[in-house]
């Protein structure tokens, strides 16, 4: 097999031989043909990309006998000296042991010296990012203005990290993470000359575990090699690198859409007595979900994924067990519980918490979290779309959503939901709406009435004969503490008001002449502060009547209700004969609240306990 590395010794020796960077190899080759090349490139990637590897074969196109060519020959002095690493005219530097102001001094003072027998004198400096300031500062003049006979040829894998000035003086070359197909066909390659038989599954193995480092996916196969000899199958790169079988991963997910945390654990326990690392778990677990994603949200699949008809068929009915919501929440905790195992104490049980967030998703108080419960009630309701038979009926022995209260609601046909807020809406309705009972008024009297039967629903019933003007006012003090309940600002623009009129379902308040900036707002569309009163109406009487809004002259008995020992004083503005124009209070909620109490009434708080300083 040779004492070098299978990396070593099918590192490219021509730009044909570059895999996968078919944009940079041929930029250059043009360069090289109309000799313009440039005196200082940036070569930037992520790792095992052939950054160097092209610097290299740029260094022997620009000195072969045969120059200018597109290709070196490897076959004159030049050439071989540049192969073997024994060119005086081609130094590499690693600026990461080499990166201080006097490695750059010393390479400004040596620039200026001619080349050994070539025609250029090319300087490679990889992870030219970990050069200091000061040398990169050391290396500006030379770099804009270098001697006729050098080439600066600078390689990393951060760009972001290169001082600006030097990559303005810089002919940028981007280098891209290979394509699995293409790092698939090296594979195959390589084992063909080296005699090794290798599976198709075992390649997309190793392709998928490279992340498009050819340096990387060569290192693998020559540890694959030294395992299972001249034959390398699935089961045997699954065994070295502890890959994570197909059959392993759709049994977590089911676990998870069956929400049974207790086998989840017994699940948890089998992976690790099986000697499965948590981490390779977990990133062939977000692999799958992502899949089940695509899926969810792609029409053709099948061009992304790249995977087998009944493998496909598989995921899809995967897919369908969840909605899209409580997917992506799963997606995100497994992702999260990938990056936290790098520090987790016990790997084992950051894997049984992340399992059972998943699995349940009340157990982790999240929006996300919140959302995937919705929609999995919306699936039991109907709302969603039904669940394939596919789908276990396993659920686990938690609280189930509580069945619909036979409460009155107003509208009297049911109306299809146009988005899913609404339908939510729609059902938690009722369980906001009480059933008829008497309304909530002060210390009963001896004319209290009987508990007003609520009508047959209806949005607005016109002339109602249970409802009349006089129960409207004997009843506005308990009106009014609901819309305190529902929305204080709205309690505190109506409290001067007063029910003046009732007919043909339309309430007319009125309001003292004093107060027309309170009747305007009130008025205004949009403005909010008669949806409270509304809703209030339908809770005391079972109708929703229209309501405007006048100015009374101050002396009309319909301005206030009708006196009654159940009225509260608190809640009733004062009316227009027991005070003058000049003593009219200015705000609208007379007399005026501590600051303390309001934010008690409004919160619903409860003071625990009083410090005084």
């Amino acid at each position: 097999m040779g004492q070098f590395s299978l990396y070593r010794r099918y590192r490219p020796q021509t730009f044909a031989d570059v895999v996968g960077q078919g944009h940079v190899t041929t930029t250059l080759q043009n360069a090289l043909t109309e000799d313009r090349v440039a005196h200082a490139c940036l070569f930037s990637g992520p790792r095992g990309t052939g950054k160097t590897s092209t610097a290299r074969i740029l260094a022997k196109a620009l000195n072969c006998e045969r120059a200018p060519t597109r290709e070196p020959c490897n076959e004159c002095t030049s050439c071989r000296d540049i192969t073997e690493g024994s060119s005086l005219d081609v130094i590499e530097i690693d600026a990461a042991t080499h990166g201080s102001v006097d490695d750059a001094r010393d390479l400004r003072d040596k620039v200026a010296y001619a080349s050994a027998g070539g025609r250029w004198k090319v300087y490679i400096l990889d992870e030219c990012h970990m050069l200091t300031a000061a040398a990169n500062n050391a290396l500006l003049k030379v770099l804009e203005e270098p001697p006729a006979h050098v080439i600066f040829v600078f390689a990393t894998t951060e760009p972001s990290k290169v001082l600006q000035t030097v990559q303005d003086r810089c002919q940028r070359y981007e280098f891209r993470a290979l394509e699995p197909d293409a790092v698939a066909r090296r594979i195959l390659q390589v084992c063909a000359a080296e005699g090794v038989t290798i599976e198709e599954a075992a390649v997309s193995l190793l392709a998928a575990r490279a992340s498009g480092s050819m340096r990387d996916v060569l290192g693998l196969l020559e540890q694959a090699i030294m395992y299972s000899g001249s034959t390398v199958s699935a089961e045997d790169i699954a065994r070295l690198f502890g890959s994570v079988s197909d059959e392993v991963l759709f049994e977590a997910i089911d676990l998870i859409s069956e929400r049974d945390v207790g086998a989840c654990f017994a699940f948890t326990d089998r992976l690790i007595r099986s000697g499965q690392e948590p981490r390779e778990f977990l990133r062939a677990l977000v692999d799958q979900l992502r899949s089940l994603f695509l899926i969810q949200h792609t029409a053709a699949p099948q061009e992304i994924l790249d995977v087998a008809d009944d493998r496909l068929d598989r995921l899809r009915g995967q897919a369908n067990r969840f909605g899209s919501g409580e997917l992506l929440r799963i997606l995100d905790l497994a992702g999260e519980a990938h990056i936290q195992l790098r520090q987790a104490v016990d790997n084992r049980l950051a894997l049984e918490i992340a399992f059972a967030r998943m699995a349940r998703p009340d157990l982790h108080a999240s929006p996300a979290s919140l959302l995937a419960r919705i929609e999995r009630l919306e699936r039991l309701a109907g709302v969603a779309a039904e669940v394939p038979a596919t789908e276990s009926p396993a659920e686990p022995p938690h609280p189930q959503p509580a069945p619909r209260p036979a409460a009155p609601k107003a509208p009297a046909a049911p109306i299809a939901p146009k988005i899913v807020e609404h339908e939510v809406a729609e059902r938690v309705t009722p369980l906001r709406q009480p059933a008829p009972s008497p309304p909530p008024v002060a210390p009963a009297t001896p004319v209290t009435p009987a508990p007003v039967p609520v009508p047959a629903p209806a949005s607005v019933p016109a002339a109602s004969s249970e409802v009349d003007f006089e129960r409207i006012q004997r009843a506005w003090p308990a009106v009014m503490e609901l819309v305190k309940k529902r929305k204080i600002t709205a309690h505190a623009m109506l409290i001067s008001a007063a029910p003046a009129q009732f007919a043909d379902g339309e309430v007319v308040l009125q309001f003292p002449p004093t107060h027309r900036f309170h009747r305007d707002k009130v008025s205004e569309p949009g403005s909010g502060y008669l949806s409270p009163l509304v809703e209030a109406f339908f809770e005391t009487f079972g109708v929703r009547p229209a309501v405007r809004c006048v100015l009374g002259d101050g002396g009309s008995p319909a301005a206030a209700p009708a006196p009654s020992p159940r009225n509260n004083p608190q809640d009733l503005p004062p009316s227009a004969h027991e005070m003058g124009d000049d003593d009219e209070p200015a705000v609208s909620i007379p007399p005026p609240k501590d600051p303390i109490d309001l934010i008690r009434e409004g919160f619903a708080a409860e003071i625990v306990e009083e410090t005084h300083h």
